[in-house]
């Protein structure tokens, strides 16, 4: 992956690739020390992907304490009938 740049979903067991916003979810964190996450000095945000089919059943979290990508899974919402 270049620098600053998504190729692919954030789930490693997943091999879709980005081609165009619009479709699966991005999640960004402004980062006020880059080289941490692995990322260039000149970049100020992590950016991340997860395709529309990961998105159905997993969430992003960002771990700031040790600059980490979490994935997690979707707390399903469960809507009341009146």
């Amino acid at each position: 992956m270049r620098a600053g740049t998504v190729d692919k979903c954030a789930n490693p067991a997943c091999h879709a690739e980005f081609k165009r916003l619009g479709t699966g979810k991005l999640y960004t964190l402004p980062v006020s020390r880059p080289q941490a996450w692995g990322l260039p000095p000149t970049v100020k945000q992590k950016v991340v992907w997860l395709c529309s089919r990961c998105a159905l059943t997993t969430e992003v979290e960002f771990d700031t304490q040790h600059c980490q990508v979490l994935l997690v899974k979707r707390e399903r919402s469960h809507r009341q009938t009146a």
